[in-house]
């Protein structure tokens, strides 16, 4: 019985204790959903139904969808704009290259084109020298007869001018017009001087070519683009060795000897240019020879050299300053009115093309206090053509007195 009864006992109070657990645990449950109601029922006024967070969900969606479509459709539009304004880009570019291209080779062939053409020329011509003429008569009296005709051609404009009264506007020394007895004395000594010292040395020029290289042959003939260089360096050649060689000549022991009789022409006209002694002429037809003979094959190279010479030394002497004169336009050509000079004060300059040489061994300082005078007084330092004042003391004073500024 007390088996029985204590295991009775035992099992009670263990079904006790599992209510009472069960008991705590419901209790606790019950706990937890009033405080959840109670909260829910306090914040109620702040909570929206569940239809009502589905209204606005619905609502958001509604104008997200339009806005996210809109912005989508203007990036794909600004993405497509940007692309397409960078392929315009890209394809304005390769136009301008290919433009600047085409443009740059169209000038290039009609360049060839035109070399092509005075080739051919030179071409044509020569053929027919060669095959009318002996060798010996290209070098001597052929060349000798294109001399007169460039040197006395290139003295008829700057004659003509003589004969114009307004042209002395543009005389360098006005008052001073040359006569007729001295135009007619110049060329009866240029003519003998021509025949009797320019041709020997131009018939003397056939025998001593050979030796430097020249040629006359046909298959020899120069390209017309060796001349875009040749030509400056002979220029710079032949006044350098000018300069020097006119300079011993006004030496005070040499000079009454030889270099006064070019100097008769106080004030010069075109053909007094090689208006000189025989001594002068020979060493200075050596500085024209120079260039040519150190930086060319060819006859036809002399004689396209002797024509830019023969026009330059006419020019220095024509007696003229004219403003639009082409030649104002080459930097530090000294032209007419750097030669005049000298022939009017019987000083430097010396030089027969360019103005550095005067310049760089000081034999142009009254020239330079000259043309500051013809400036209004104002030195130049870019000098002298196209930056000089009045051409002669006469304009400069008719310039003041009409209020006209000298440049």
């Amino acid at each position: 019985m007390r088996s029985r009864s204590s295991s009775f006992s035992f099992m009670n109070i263990v079904n006790g204790r599992i209510r009472t657990r069960v008991s705590e645990k419901q209790d606790d449950f019950n706990a937890r959903t009033a405080a959840t109601r109670r909260r829910a029922s306090i914040d109620g006024h702040k909570q929206t139904p569940a239809p009502d967070r589905r209204r606005m969900r619905g609502r958001t969606v509604a104008v997200a969808v339009p806005i996210a479509v809109t912005l989508a459709a203007l990036a794909t539009l600004t993405t497509r704009a940007d692309a397409l304004e960078t392929l315009t880009s890209h394809a304005a570019r390769a136009l301008r290259t290919t433009t600047n291209e085409e443009t740059l080779e169209r000038v290039k062939r009609a360049a060839l084109e035109f070399e092509g053409k005075i080739d051919g020329a030179f071409a044509s011509v020569w053929a027919r020298v060669l095959e009318r003429f002996h060798p010996f008569v290209i070098a001597g009296p052929l060349t000798f007869a294109y001399h007169e005709v460039v040197y006395f051609g290139a003295w008829l404009p700057w004659l003509a001018l003589d004969q114009l009264e307004w042209a002395k506007r543009w005389k360098i020394q006005p008052d001073k017009t040359p006569s007729k007895e001295m135009v007619a004395k110049c060329l009866k000594k240029l003519l003998k001087s021509h025949v009797f010292i320019q041709l020997p040395m131009q018939m003397l020029f056939y025998f001593v070519a050979p030796y430097f290289g020249f040629s006359l042959e046909l298959s020899a003939l120069p390209k017309a683009r060796e001349f875009l260089w040749q030509i400056p360096t002979f220029f710079v050649i032949e006044d350098f060795y000018f300069y020097w060689i006119h300079r011993f000549l006004h030496h005070k022991r040499v000079y009454k000897y030889v270099h006064k009789i070019h100097h008769e022409h106080k004030y010069p006209f075109g053909i007094a240019a090689e208006y000189a002694h025989p001594v002068e002429t020979f060493f200075l037809g050596i500085g024209t020879l120079l260039g040519p003979l150190f930086f060319a094959k060819h006859m036809v190279t002399l004689w396209v050299w002797l024509f830019f010479r023969l026009v330059e030394t006419v020019e220095d002497h024509s007696g003229y300053d004219i403003p639009w004169n082409p030649t104002n336009l080459i930097p530090f050509w000294g032209g007419a009115v750097h030669h005049d000079f000298h022939h009017k004060t019987f000083e430097g300059p010396y030089s027969s093309v360019f103005t550095w040489c005067d310049w760089m061994f000081g034999t142009d300082k009254e020239f330079r206090e000259h043309q500051a005078k013809l400036r209004g007084g104002k030195g130049s330092i870019v000098y002298p053509a196209a930056f000089r004042g009045a051409p002669n003391e006469k304009a400069l004073l008719e310039r003041k007195a009409r209020g006209k500024k000298v440049d």
